[in-house]
């Protein structure tokens, strides 16, 4: 996807200029708040929509693992880009997101175990939700107490699963029997699906007005920079 792309050719020539400006110590924390912030912003961007088809859910996994792929190796991307002037640039760089493991042999281009721990755990997230929706509807009450964290209260749970099934395109008459099947109690849905129907339209009105997550991210991404400026000049 362009956004993607887009996505790719802004965080990695960013994130090697932090890199060059901050301590060590102060750049494990930045890639630490940064794939969190993105992997949640993310989050709320695609559960804000309206509907995604099957084919939908496709692409975006493919876009989601793309994306993983770029995140998990922000606490080495400085040692990456010298790898690939070495080894001639253009080509490598077009399959940037393919090669993960290919160039990361020695240990001092390998991210911190805890750090790919932590992204793979929040993407995980996005990664089911996006299975589930793309899955057939008869299959999906099973699927999700097999695939999604169902240790939470059921008022959480009955929130995730009605933003599924919303994503789905499900009438909305079909979500209580739905809900009920999944084993959640009639006082507890009314209490979380009627606050995530509040939010989830707050955010498709926002949606609507045209915000999309390349531009999210660029924003964002223009609000770092400025910081990580701030920060270079205090100690000048």
């Amino acid at each position: 996807s362009s956004y993607v792309r887009s996505i790719h050719l802004t965080v990695h020539p960013f994130v090697v200029q932090v890199r060059e400006l901050i301590p060590s110590s102060y750049f494990r924390s930045f890639c630490d708040k940064f794939a969190l912030t993105f992997a949640s912003t993310y989050y709320r961007t695609l559960v804000g929509l309206k509907r995604i088809s099957e084919a939908g859910t496709q692409q975006l996994l493919l876009d989601v693992y793309s994306i993983k792929t770029l995140l998990l190796k922000l606490p080495v991307l400085e040692a990456e880009k010298k790898t690939s002037s070495a080894g001639g640039g253009g080509a490598q760089r077009h399959h940037h997101h393919a090669n993960i493991n290919t160039n990361l042999s020695g240990g001092s281009t390998i991210a911190p175990a805890m750090y790919t721990k932590m992204v793979n755990k929040e993407f995980r997230k996005i990664e089911v939700m996006l299975k589930l929706v793309g899955s057939p509807k008869d299959m999906l009450i099973d699927m999700f107490r097999a695939q999604w964290d169902c240790s939470m209260d059921t008022g959480a749970m009955a929130h995730d699963f009605t933003t599924i099934l919303m994503l789905k395109g499900i009438p909305r008459a079909e979500h209580a029997s739905m809900l009920e099947i999944l084993g959640v109690e009639a006082g507890e849905m009314a209490g979380g699906v009627g606050a995530d129907s509040t939010m989830t339209a707050n955010i498709q009105a926002l949606q609507e007005k045209g915000s999309d997550v390349a531009a999210k991210v660029n924003a964002d991404l223009n609000q770092m920079r400025q910081r990580v400026d701030d920060f270079r000049k205090a100690f000048r």
